[in-house]
């Protein structure tokens, strides 16, 4: 090792399957005394996990990057096998790596150069072996699996809800005091309730999730569907591709399901019931499908920016906006109420007579290149307060689902949040309006575009046409009505 200068290293720790807490601080402790007993500076990138593919593992990422920077002389690991027991292209792209940015690898056996050919040959068969190694300890534990499962012991994680691991027994157990949850769920299911009716009750009865948060749709819906509350448990459900590492979805008859393996907490007739209730809830309304309506997909709700739905009224020459159907985490629904679907269409004509009078006035006055470049400066400043606000919105739905904020002050806070955001896209929408309009070119096409829906609007009734015109020119339509004898507020966002 004195042959070799080296002053800075890396030093990276990682523990996998297998390995207990302390394995990695013996490592930690062994690798430290040699840079100690060599005086080396070092900065340390430690992870926990068991992904052998080196994409997957945030600190090898961030190791890789610092070396491509030249910020090191060399990476100390406890063995090869603990950079990489990945494939090919993961050990060809650290040899790479180490020879282009001249690092060496050091091990307490040995070090690696690999701009020296001997040291390349020697690091590439040592992994190789550790690649093989690898795969015959994912073997064993695939077939660990297996085996416990035919005993009928849990090994598959952490049991769904309301299961729990028992330690002792290794076989999975319901615990007592979630099975009233898990029934009042299997039975409100079974009578009609959606999954989102059922998260909202959950919500409100303020019973906690498996991860002691806020009840979701999805949750639910998973817990219901799972086949282990019928007192199975099941194996084989993927298979990793050995050249690609990706993991592929086998089908359900070549899945290995072992039965009265622990406690159910369903019957059979229960799951078949919820299967179907839950197949026939996903399934797509017709009456959703984009291009029924005129107006299908474009109208937002001006309070939660939720899509509203569209009512066909037979027997009538108008059609229904429906009032917002959004409902918050707490099955609260949205306060915005509808109207007559022609007051929409009435607002998107002015919107578009008003649209052609500023797009022919633009182009007869236009603007200075000196004002289009302020005005560029300033719509790219607003996007950027716009993205920062948005953020701050989901920082707002994390405050809830961590418990971080009460019903009512999530409730204060995003309100508030969405008012600032409408304002500043009604103010980038003015800036953006000034920019476009300032660009005789792209007016001039623009005119053809909303005169084609205007000629459009006065020669078909086909629905379908109408809505393909509508959002040929129109983004979205944002609608706001508080009260029945309110007049609605309506912007027509155009493309």
């Amino acid at each position: 090792m004195s042959q070799y200068v080296i002053k800075h290293v890396a030093v990276y720790l990682r523990k996998s399957r297998g390995d207990e807490e302390k394995d990695l601080e013996k490592h930690r402790a062994e690798l430290l005394s040699m840079c100690e007993q060599n005086s080396w500076a070092y900065v340390e990138y430690a992870e926990v996990g068991t992904a052998d593919s080196i994409s997957l593992r945030p600190k090898m990422t961030e190791l890789m990057s610092d070396i491509e920077q030249g910020m090191f002389d060399a990476v100390l690991v406890i063995h090869i096998d603990r950079l990489s027991r990945g494939d090919e292209v993961d050990r060809a792209t650290l040899s790479k790596l180490f020879a282009r940015s001249e690092t060496l690898l050091v091990t307490p056996q040995r070090v690696y150069d690999y701009n020296n050919d001997t040291d390349m040959l020697m690091a590439e068969f040592e992994g190789m072996m550790a690649r093989m190694e690898y795969k015959q300890i994912s073997r064993r534990f695939r077939q660990g699996k297996a085996r416990n499962a035919k005993q009928g012991l849990w090994s598959n994680g952490v049991p769904p809800f309301p299961y729990i691991r028992n330690a002792q027994t290794g076989r999975a157990e319901p615990v007592e005091e979630n099975l009233p949850t898990y029934r009042f769920m299997v039975e409100k299911c079974m009578s009609g309730w959606s999954s989102t009716d059922i998260a909202w009750e959950l919500n409100k009865m303020g019973i906690k999730s498996p991860r002691d948060g806020m009840w979701n749709p999805a949750v639910v819906r998973r817990i219901l569907c799972d086949e282990v509350h019928l007192g199975k448990v099941i194996v084989g459900k993927k298979r990793k591709m050995s050249n690609t590492g990706d993991l592929v979805y086998k089908p359900k008859d070549e899945w290995i399901i072992y039965n009265n393996c622990h406690t159910a907490v369903k019957t059979q007739l229960e799951h078949d019931k919820i299967m179907f209730i839950i197949g026939s809830q996903i399934k797509t309304p017709k009456a959703s499908r984009s291009g029924k309506n005129a107006l299908s997909g474009l109208v937002i709700c001006g309070k939660c920016n939720h899509t509203m739905s569209i009512q066909k009224r037979t027997g009538r020459s108008y059609d229904t906006l429906k009032s917002c159907t959004h409902r918050n985490p707490f099955g609260e629904r949205c306060s915005n109420l509808g109207d007559r679907s022609d007051v929409v269409t009435n607002f998107i004509l002015n919107a578009l007579i008003i649209k052609k009078k500023q797009i022919e006035d633009a182009i007869a006055e236009g603007l200075s290149s000196s004002d289009m470049s302020n005005l560029a400066d300033i719509a790219q400043t607003k996007i950027q307060e716009i993205k920062k606000q948005e953020n701050a919105i989901e920082r707002i739905h994390d405050f809830l689902e961590d418990g971080t904020y009460t019903k009512e002050k999530y409730l204060e806070r995003l309100n508030r949040a969405n008012e600032i955001l409408n304002k500043l896209e009604e103010e980038y929408r003015v800036i953006k309006t000034q920019l476009d309009n300032s660009l005789n070119a792209k007016n001039e096409d623009m005119l053809i575009s909303v005169n084609d829906v205007l000629n459009q609007i006065t020669k078909t009734k086909d629905p379908k046409e109408l809505n393909r015109a509508y959002k040929s020119i129109i983004h979205n339509v944002i609608w706001t009505k508080n009260d029945f004898d309110d007049k609605p507020m309506v912007t027509v966002n155009f493309l």
